[in-house]
């Protein structure tokens, strides 16, 4: 087990003064874990998975932001229907501009310290679920039947992927009767899997890391 000595450290509790706290766990010991991979999906067995949630640390996001000592570790998931998967658009209303007009597989986000009286494993799950409802509405009987590890998305090519690390999920829902909450930011569409090489030129980083090393 890691030993919790850093003063900036908070447990499952709500960070102070309005300063952003993210999970994080340290870049050398992470690759002690698993096999590095430049640019990739990474996968790994749910030992790994759980030794990383349960020994992560949430610390300030704005030091994290320029140390790739550290990895930001975020929930990933995209959402599939049989062999079809949901394909979001960015538009104009998104206040990423580098995204604009790109394409994604996949809903995540940084997880916050809340209170928790559950495991961190189930934590790691609420916040997926968070996120994936952030996003998106299920209607007309429309229903959550599984929630698949696959592995981590790392690139460490580009700046902001050296200090972040994604732990790729499949949710995989019972109908196709999903919707985009605010559409002023983004549109969706269900794409058949062969239909998905016509958009991988526009994908965002670590869709295109998806569609190569699981979909395609």
């Amino acid at each position: 087990m890691m030993e919790n000595s850093n003063q900036d450290v908070l447990p499952f509790y709500k960070y102070n003064n309005m300063e952003e706290f993210v999970f994080a766990f340290p870049t050398e010991k992470l690759w002690k874990l698993m096999p590095y991979k430049e640019k990739g999906l990474i996968k790994v067995n749910s030992k790994v998975l759980k030794s990383i949630v349960q020994n992560g640390l949430f610390l300030r996001r704005s030091e994290l932001e320029e140390d790739p000592s550290f990895k930001q570790i975020i929930p990933y998931a995209i959402i599939s229907n049989k062999r079809s998967f949901y394909l979001f658009k960015r538009r104009s209303g998104q206040t990423e501009k580098r995204l604009h007009n790109k394409f994604s597989l996949g809903v995540g986000g940084h997880m916050n310290p809340v209170h928790s009286t559950g495991s961190k494993e189930q934590y790691l799950i609420n916040e997926l679920k968070r996120e994936l409802f952030e996003e998106v509405r299920l209607l007309n009987g429309c229903l959550i039947e599984d929630i698949e590890f696959i592995g981590f998305l790392n690139d460490d090519t580009i700046q902001v992927g050296r200090v972040h690390i994604g732990l790729l999920y499949n949710i995989q829902v019972s109908n196709k009767e999903v919707y985009v909450n605010e559409k002023a930011k983004m549109t969706a569409d269900w794409i058949d899997k062969p239909g998905l090489a016509e958009f991988y030129e526009g994908m965002e980083t670590w869709s295109g890391i998806i569609y190569d090393f699981l979909i395609k």
